[in-house]
């Protein structure tokens, strides 16, 4: 049975109970295949990126096929096509939406109990990816770091590369164990550009330009900058060295 998340987060965790850990997260309008119920979670394959695990039932249900994403951190949707309407719930970047229709500048989308309106700049069509996806990843500088986490209020490092690459069009997995067959292998770091991805086990990070780190962190506890020599030299006290240098097929 194939169900969408009517939620704007859904929690993918290891067991069908309330003190399950935290392995993953699916956004609003995302595909789930469902073939158990227990204890009030359904057991799911997202669509998305294969992900298996248990997530609340009720965040499932039907929705239209989605025809546009949302292609900022965080937006939300009110329930008028006006600035001043009061928001019912947000949506973060990488949501799977249907738009009714267009006005005032804003996009009519369906919603589980009805619809809403978000700002048309907050979206684009999943035919147009966006043609610098290091940029939306930059655009997520100071969102909280968040174990498992895969939206603008808590995403970890694997989740920012995915997320990123995806509203540039490009499908990768959801780990980091996973990303490091990402594109092509790199000698070494005098190689790098922006855009590159810098591996350690369980790490991951994104190159701004040969010098710079963008990356989920939990030493910040955030999205943040630093130059590469500094994080790799505090990296490896608890993670060990580099362990690839990957640029991905994709401008």
């Amino acid at each position: 049975m194939t169900r969408s998340v009517i939620t704007p987060l859904a929690p993918i965790c290891r067991a069908p109970d309330d003190a399950a850990s935290l392995d993953t997260e699916a956004l609003f309008g995302e595909q789930v295949a469902v073939d158990d119920i227990t204890n009030g979670y359904a057991h799911v394959e997202l669509a998305t990126d294969g992900y298996q695990g248990w997530m609340p039932a009720h965040c499932l249900g039907d929705l239209p096929p989605p025809t546009h994403q949302i292609m900022v951190p965080h937006s939300f949707v009110t329930v008028a096509a006006d600035v001043k309407s009061r928001g019912q719930c947000h949506l973060s970047l990488g949501a799977r939406i249907h738009v009714m229709a267009i006005d005032n500048g804003f996009s009519k989308i369906s919603l589980a109990d009805g619809f809403g309106w978000v700002p048309d700049c907050h979206i684009a069509a999943l035919s147009a990816p966006c043609d610098d996806w290091v940029r939306i990843a930059e655009s997520f500088l100071g969102s909280p770091y968040r174990w498992g986490g895969r939206a603008s209020t808590g995403l970890d490092c694997s989740a920012l590369v995915q997320l990123s690459l995806a509203a540039g069009g490009h499908a990768v997995p959801r780990d980091s164990g996973p990303q490091h067959e990402i594109g092509t292998p790199l000698d070494d770091a005098a190689d790098l550009r922006r855009g590159d991805l810098v591996f350690w086990a369980g790490h991951v990070g994104i190159m701004l330009d040969r010098h710079r780190l963008l990356h989920a962190n939990a030493h910040h506890m955030a999205v943040a900058i630093e130059p590469l020599p500094e994080a790799a030299a505090r990296i490896a006290a608890s993670a060990g060295p580099i362990t690839a240098y990957r640029r991905p097929a994709c401008p």
